[in-house]
């Protein structure tokens, strides 16, 4: 920890009037306020469609000003088509099928009623438009194993007619896949799908049964485009790039720092520790490197809070960056000085750098934070580039950068937080560390030796001991079992 703390020169009225400060800076004069961007539902909703979610998220049945979830247009165009209804009706009768099985096991073999008899289980008037739409799918003497079996075979010839539904821009197979799991033209291949998905139902977007491995830190896959399509890319082993085309941002926005740099000589990059996420963070200066926009950056300044993750080791350790990390301390536990020391720290870089004749004239904030407004509102002879994330900035900030003619961007375009290449290698560091440093470096063998003959009164010379450690101890390894514990490989065969 710091010697020096930001946090311990302030007293509590001054650091929050620092903190609240941007909300009272008046909005900028003579422009014309526009909107905060957006993340369009276009592709959610034709998604939703599909998959068969209830109709009162899209706006139809709704209590009074409700918000739908779903846009009604897209319901009602894709509600014309019959391809679109045949898949969209499929997929609700498999949801109900497998979320119902038992009841309806046991209605038909209880009760000898067909599926077409149990309005409360099994949705009628999906059975009724598929037949309409020439789909006989009831029929006599059918076991409910194999009407679930039914659905994919029927989803198969329709699913890929939905295709004209999307953008030629999304790669259609990972819409596809939704659709059909592995072996789902058997029972036992539907019975398995069928056991995961009520396992975790509630995990599935609006419990609608997709082919998918749902993750409760995901939250709700369908909630906008932009969220939807990283997640479903990434399930595919792929990354989703161009967020613009999901997006209604303002013109502030940018897609893409290239031209902030090719405006910039010397960059200092100011990252708060505490409202960014380390492996976007690191993400991000791969992706810069990568395009040979790294050598402008005069400076990486990471001002981290105590509280915050041991996940910024993995960026410290690079020691090919001009990263200077610096790590405030807490005189209250519920309140940081990362804004404050991050800002004092910034104003210092400026000013040293240009006594030294070699200015900073670009700076680029990462965080999502907006009490960073007055460092940047107070620096105009400094160009600055903000990098946000969708998730973690208020309407209020991006309103604010918008009407200032701030650009910026979202990280998310360059580093989805689900890379697995990079959050493999940053865990992999972390569990590398834990186990030397926690573990390893507790074990001395010379040690463990000497503690068994005290136990055993026993005693060796030293070249015996070392002759031993050769010939019986280094030859073992240390393995892990499935539980995650420590087990001794390759152990010597005892007589005794």
């Amino acid at each position: 920890m710091s010697d020096f703390s930001i946090g311990s020169l302030l007293d509590d009225d001054k650091r929050a009037s620092l903190q609240n400060f941007s909300e009272n800076l008046p909005q900028a004069v003579q422009k014309l306020p526009t909107e905060a961007p957006r993340s369009k539902k276009d592709i959610v909703s034709r998604v939703a469609y599909l998959i068969g979610i209830d109709d009162r998220y899209f706006g139809i049945g709704q209590v009074e000003n409700m918000t739908p979830q779903f846009y009604r247009s897209v319901y009602d165009e894709m509600n014309q088509d019959k391809e679109a209804r045949i898949v969209r009706n499929l997929c609700m009768l498999r949801t109900k099928l497998q979320r119902n099985f038992r009841a309806i096991y046991t209605e038909m073999n209880s009760n000898l009623k067909n599926i077409d008899k149990m309005p409360e289980l099994v949705p009628v008037e999906a059975l009724q438009t598929l037949d309409s739409d020439g789909i006989t799918f009831v029929r006599a003497n059918r076991k409910l194993e194999d009407y679930i079996v039914d659905v994919h075979n029927y989803l198969l010839p329709h699913v890929p007619n939905c295709q004209k539904f999307l953008p030629e821009w999304i790669k259609w197979p990972y819409i596809r896949s939704m659709f059909f799991i592995q072996r789902g033209n058997t029972v036992e291949g539907n019975k398995e799908a069928a056991r995961s998905y009520n396992e975790c139902r509630d995990l599935y977007p609006y419990q609608a049964y997709i082919n998918w491995y749902p993750d409760e830190r995901d939250g709700n896959i369908l909630r906008d485009d932009a969220k939807f399509l990283p997640i479903l890319y990434e399930r595919n082993r792929d990354r989703f790039y161009d967020m613009s085309k999901v997006t209604e941002a303002g013109d502030a926005a940018m897609n893409d720092p290239e031209d902030f740099f090719a405006r910039a000589e010397r960059v200092i990059m100011a990252v708060d520790c505490e409202n960014a996420d380390p492996c976007k963070v690191i993400g991000i200066i791969k992706e810069l490197d990568a395009r040979s926009l790294m050598g402008k950056v005069a400076k990486i300044l990471l001002v981290d809070d105590e509280h915050t993750s041991s996940q910024w080791r993995a960026l410290r350790r690079n020691e090919n960056l001009p990263l200077e990390y610096y790590l405030t301390d807490r005189v209250k536990d519920e309140k940081s000085a990362v804004d404050v020391a991050m800002t004092i720290k910034f104003y210092r870089e400026v000013a040293s750098a240009r006594a030294e004749g070699k200015p900073i004239d670009s700076a680029i904030i990462i965080s999502s934070d907006c009490d960073f407004w007055p460092l940047i509102e107070l620096t105009p002879e400094v160009n600055f580039l903000v990098m946000l994330e969708y998730d973690n900035c208020s309407q209020a900030y991006y309103q604010r950068l918008q009407n200032n003619e701030i650009p910026f961007f979202y990280i998310d375009e360059f580093f989805m937080s689900g890379n697995i290449e990079l959050k493999t290698e940053v865990v992999l560091q972390e569990v590398i560390r834990e186990i030397e440093d926690n573990h390893l470096s507790k074990l001395n063998l010379f040690s463990v030796i000497n503690r068994a003959l005290l136990k055993l009164d026993l005693k060796m010379t030293e070249p015996e001991v070392a002759q031993f450690l050769e010939k019986y101890i280094t030859v073992m390894s240390i393995g892990f079992a499935k539980n995650g514990s420590a087990v001794l490989q390759n152990k010597p065969t005892l007589k005794y």
